[in-house]
């Protein structure tokens, strides 16, 4: 597993395995669900995870770090293949990431409660 999602009071909290800390830099980011502007359902992760990094890319199986658009979009990613996920879309930039894409088993349940809490 490389990561736990879990909503608490207001505030959407990824924890990531110790092994997927070394790529993305950080245990844990916390987001107040009042700072999501998008929810995007996604079948493919990988893909949405474009331009250059910092982290571990095995080239079509796994992406973890931090990927930068040629627009400056700044992705946090822990996505694997086979594996659909979520593209979280932040108001504004949060520990330095404007997205967080992840590979997740229950996308479509957690993507219905974050877009159940009031903006």
């Amino acid at each position: 597993m490389m990561l736990h999602v879990e909503i608490h009071q207001d505030t959407l909290t990824v924890r990531f395995a110790p092994w997927a800390r070394l790529f993305t830099r950080t245990g844990t980011v916390s987001v107040p669900l009042t700072e999501i502007a998008e929810v995007r359902l996604i079948d493919r992760p990988l893909k949405v995870a474009k331009g250059t990094y910092r982290g571990l890319l095995v080239s079509g199986v796994v992406k973890i770090g931090t990927w930068t658009s040629p627009s400056g979009v700044k992705r946090l990613t822990a996505a694997r293949r086979d594996v659909g996920g979520l593209q979280i879309i932040l108001k504004s930039p949060m520990a330095g990431h404007d997205e967080l894409v992840l590979s997740v088993p229950d996308a479509e349940p957690l993507r219905r409660r974050l877009l159940a809490v009031p903006a």
